[in-house]
């Protein structure tokens, strides 16, 4: 468990000491997202026993440290560094080094028992980061899509 409560104040230092590039509202829009997402994405794994935190599966307060100390500070320092303006190279690198990261982090997870996988494996998962983190990606384009949109033309 040191491991992830580690893990909390690290990301959680970073993410707050970090130097911003983007508004507040983007961090939080894409937090939700994220949480929202994982949200889903863990309904299917539990339904389908793929994998979960701490076993036996118990929404408890372990499990909520999870979700709320680690995602959202993690959501934040993915789109922060995120190289905007970069080319496709340097945007895929950063993804797949991102990608890279999470797998080997998941692994730690799992030898140290916060994460468990049943029919799940960390192939599955260094396949599907690279996607997930697209999608972080993508959502802060999009939002910024809406607000330029509503700036333009607000509807009420």
């Amino acid at each position: 468990m040191w491991i992830l409560y580690f893990s909390i104040i690290v990301f959680n230092l970073i993410a707050i000491m970090m130097k911003k590039k983007l508004m507040r509202i983007e961090y939080y829009s894409c937090i939700l997202f994220a949480l929202f997402t994982s949200e889903i994405v863990d309904r299917f794994a539990e339904k389908y026993d793929l994998y979960g935190f701490f076993y036996p599966f118990m929404i408890e307060a372990k499990t909520l440290l999870v979700l709320f100390g680690i995602y959202p500070a993690a959501s934040m320092l993915i789109i922060n560094w995120y190289p905007y303006n970069g080319t496709w190279k340097k945007k895929s690198l950063y993804l797949l080094g991102w990608s890279i990261f999470s797998t080997f982090y998941e692994w730690l997870a799992v030898r140290v028992g916060f994460l468990y996988h049943h029919h799940w494996n960390l192939w599955y998962s260094a396949i599907s980061y690279p996607f997930l983190y697209g999608m972080l990606i993508l959502q802060v384009s999009f939002f910024r899509r809406l607000s330029k949109a509503d700036m333009i033309s607000p509807k009420s």
